[in-house]
């Protein structure tokens, strides 16, 4: 949340007062400062300290957010929180302590008192008091997906029709459409996506080349995606067909979740040669699953009236599947030796790296508040259920940059509500040096990343993100593992 905050607070071009000079844009040192900070010379970043500590006699809240950003990057941590306590003291209903608050209404997790949250939010900061309406936008969004998970259709699209921000509702409007898909409206769910579609299709006519054009712009082809599937699921084939074809005539590569969605509709349609020849592709580019094979093989049928020579199609075709595999993990192979830790899991047991050698260890590096590494959790399950048997292999799921006020809490609570039996492990913020130590130990820029460490205790594959179906990540990832065991 604390670099959302500071985003926040950055957008657009506030002029600074006190110690700068007049006139001079957020913008313009903030450009400088990115250059300053990334420099390797100590003279260069002593500068930037020092014009930063000057920034913090500021008395506008922009110029104290500008340093507090570049303090963050620094890694000064004490500094860091120090500057964030200054600012929420002397600015209480300031934007540091909006966007901060926020995270409230993000925590709760029943859509009623999630909305009385938002109310009483909105009552302490006026929209109309701000400039910056976006963070009051995450807020409506966060509700009318709420709602919309609970089946609450009404509210949902209550509040989704609140959003203001032309250069992000587009966004937000296909966060609450998904969640009113998966239940099962897939009317409003339509409704939306069409809006972010034609939200996001006018900034791409419009020829502005601004940052937030093209950021309103970015997700035109996602969105063509994903109306596509609702067509689909509402058995309007030929108009989503057409949605794929936009994507694909943008010059833009169907994702295999889309690929798969336009077997479907082809299939649907009874145009089976078309089928098998994407399914073809599918398979033959390495991204078939289990599933897939099994489709493979009913069309191969339907087409040919048996299954005579399918066999040889097939394994031609797993043997490739293989191969493309085997090139991409020889690529990605690593060996860097893995920082050692020892921390308690949450049932109050030592874990330590050095008591795991001998065995390959599957870490996981997540939080509560990101969205890819819960998406990731479904594929992750399945692998932990495939091994679950197997001593020589453990999984470790890290949470950690907690932004709750009750991260333990919080993890544990979301793992149990959604059925998913991991080891976990909380790598909390050290209360002396104000870093998460593990995450800090593996150099990690961004969740979710996962690693998986042979028995001598060395790094051999890092996963970052998520991306692709289930089973499709769960058969890279056994993979991974068996690579390396093989070259145990």
């Amino acid at each position: 949340m604390k670099r959302l905050i500071l985003t926040l607070l950055l957008i657009g071009g506030v002029t600074l007062a006190q110690s700068q000079p007049k006139g001079v844009s957020v913008d313009t040192l903030q450009r400088k400062y990115m250059t300053m900070v990334r420099s390797t010379d100590a003279k260069v970043q002593a500068e930037l300290k020092k014009e930063l500590y000057a920034l913090t006699k500021s008395k506008d809240e922009q110029s104290l957010a500008l340093a507090l950003r570049f303090f963050e990057q620094l890694k000064m941590n004490a500094t860091t929180d120090s500057l964030v306590n200054v600012i929420k003291k002397r600015f209480p209903k300031g934007n540091l302590v909006k966007n901060s608050e926020i995270q409230i209404i993000y925590n709760e997790k029943d859509p009623v008192k999630k909305e009385a949250e938002l109310q009483k939010y909105l009552k302490k900061f006026p929209p109309e008091k701000f400039t910056e309406k976006i963070v009051f936008d995450y807020g409506r969004c966060d509700v009318a997906s709420a709602y919309a998970v609970a089946g609450n259709s009404t509210k949902a699209m209550e509040y989704a029709n609140q959003l203001e921000s032309t250069i992000w509702r587009g966004v937000g409007w296909s966060a609450i459409s998904e969640a009113l898909k998966n239940s099962g409206d897939l009317e409003n769910a339509g409704e939306l996506i069409k809006r972010s579609i034609l939200n996001a299709e006018s900034f791409m006519k419009s020829g502005n080349q601004s940052n937030d054009a093209r950021f309103a712009a970015l997700g035109y082809y996602t969105y063509c995606g994903s109306y596509a599937d609702i067509l689909y699921r509402q058995k309007r084939y030929d108009e989503a067909l057409s949605y794929l074809l936009k994507k694909q005539q943008g010059g833009k590569t169907l994702d295999p979740t889309e690929k798969q969605t336009n077997i479907n509709i082809l299939t649907a349609l009874g145009h089976n040669l078309e089928a098998f020849l994407c399914l073809n592709d599918l398979v033959n580019e390495g991204q078939g699953t289990t599933s897939d094979l099994n489709r493979y093989k009913e069309l191969y049928v339907k087409l040919n009236g048996s299954d005579s020579g399918y066999d040889k199609r097939l394994t031609s075709a797993q043997k490739k599947l293989t191969e493309i595999l085997k090139q991409k993990l020889a690529k990605e192979i690593i060996s860097l030796p893995a920082p050692l830790f020892t921390v308690k899991d949450v049932d109050g047991n030592n874990v330590s790296m050095t008591d795991l050698k001998g065995k390959i260890v599957i870490l996981d590096f997540w939080a509560t508040w990101c969205g890819p590494c819960k998406k990731s959790f479904p594929a992750m399950q399945m692998a932990v259920n495939k091994y679950k048997n197997d001593p020589n292999v453990t999984f470790l799921f890290i949470h950690t940059w907690e932004k709750e006020d009750n991260p333990t809490e919080a993890a544990i609570s979301y793992l149990k509500e959604n059925n998913f039996n991991f080891h976990l492990i909380m790598d909390l913020k050290d209360p002396v040096t104000k870093t998460n130590n593990v995450v800090s130990a593996f150099k990690i820029s961004g969740i979710p990343t996962k690693f998986i460490i042979d028995g001598a205790g060395n790094i051999r594959y890092k996963v970052i993100g998520f991306a692709g179906n289930d089973e499709a990540a769960v058969e890279e990832l056994s993979a991974m593992i068996e690579s390396v065991r093989d070259k145990k």
